[in-house]
């Protein structure tokens, strides 16, 4: 119940602020950050991976953590637990990292933080329940200033910083080459069609290869084809079927951008470039998906920049009953994203548990 209450403190507070409040709230834009921080810090048993992580910290001296998890993140936890047995400071580390570089990018260049908040809240509860993937996010989002200042090397610096917390940021690096480039509505159609064009080969590609006798390779394809059923709502739910129910909120907002803000899309350069970054991530998570749910998620380094285009998009309408009315559309969207993500492991999030209340029976992840 919690959770929805944020969620819905957050919704109000995103209305107020599109309807004249912007100014008042940004004075205010920390206090929403350190009740998130706090949360995030203080938390004890909540969460996914918990079990592995409070292992590796209590364990940090065996050498098979330092090759079962990337070094930044390895050595965090070796610095720390040389000087503490105390795995809460692991965890104020890590949310320093993750709230302060939101903070800066949410403030400095949304047209509305407070949307931006209850989108991130919605998509992610906020990273309250972070894991290293979350760090490696925060710092790709935090390499955006040198993207639109068009400063390579600092830009590099950050995805191989992002990289040390999890291998998997490395994938970003085309995001700086990508901001800038124009595409026509033809060009977005066809990256789309395609994207789906790939999927469909994809997913037959792996029933066959699976069904045929070439060892750990089938066997590798079965494993693949089958992972979209532990990520599913429903078990009889395949990969496929998981990547055309999660494609079609992005494509619908990429579609209203292309035939109602094309304009602004060649003339905005940082609209253009939010869109470029999101529409990239649409077309990896469906092409990826029917391979492995799993790994789709690394299409979150660039949908990760829906945060600021979502902001961007409603802020461009005219005349504020309409803004008022797509706002709407997105806190139900993002309700039911959020209504999503709880139930899947509402057991893991449902009660909170702090460091205050240690003894409290909850199930761990």
């Amino acid at each position: 119940m919690y959770l929805y209450l944020i969620y819905i403190g957050l919704t109000l507070l995103a209305f107020f602020e599109i309807n004249r409040g912007s100014s008042l709230l940004r004075k205010v834009l920390f206090i929403p950050f350190s009740i998130f921080f706090v949360l995030a810090s203080l938390r004890w048993e909540r969460g996914t991976d918990w079990s592995a992580y409070i292992g590796l910290f209590e364990n940090v001296d065996n050498v098979f953590y330092l090759l079962a998890f990337e070094p930044g993140f390895y050595y965090l936890n070796y610095f720390v637990a040389a000087i503490s047995d105390n795995y809460t400071i692991v965890l104020v580390l890590q949310a320093l990292i993750i709230y302060s570089l939101h903070y800066y990018i949410f403030k400095k260049y949304s047209l509305s933080p407070f949307v931006s908040l209850m989108i991130w809240f919605g998509f992610y509860m906020g990273s309250i329940f972070f894991v290293r993937f979350n760090v490696a996010l925060s710092l790709t989002l935090f390499s955006f200033i040198f993207i639109e200042k068009r400063k390579f090397w600092k830009f590099l610096l950050c995805v191989i910083i992002a990289f040390l917390f999890h291998r998997s940021a490395i994938l970003f690096i085309p995001a700086y080459f990508l901001y800038n480039r124009a595409f026509t509505r033809k060009q977005i159609l066809l990256g789309m069609f395609l994207s789906f064009f790939l999927s469909i080969i994809f997913e037959i590609g792996l029933k066959f290869l699976g069904q045929i006798n070439l060892g750990a390779i089938s066997e590798k394809a079965l494993t693949y084809g089958e992972a979209g059923s532990d990520y599913a709502a429903e078990p009889t739910r395949s990969a496929f079927q998981i990547m055309l129910v999660g494609s079609s909120y992005r494509i619908l907002l990429l579609l209203l951008i292309v035939i109602f803000f094309y304009d602004l899309y060649k003339e905005n350069i940082r609209f253009r470039g939010l869109f470029n970054l999101y529409f990239v991530g649409m077309c990896i998570f469906v092409i990826i998906t029917p391979v492995s749910v799993s790994v789709a998620r690394m299409a979150q380094y660039y949908e990760y920049f829906q945060f600021l285009l979502i902001p961007f998009f409603i802020m461009n309408f005219r005349y504020r009953s309409n803004r008022n009315l797509v706002l709407l559309c997105v806190c139900v969207f993002y309700l039911m994203r959020l209504r999503s993500n709880v139930s899947f492991y509402e057991e893991l999030y449902v009660p909170y548990k702090s460091i205050f209340n240690k003894d409290l029976p909850t199930e761990i992840g």
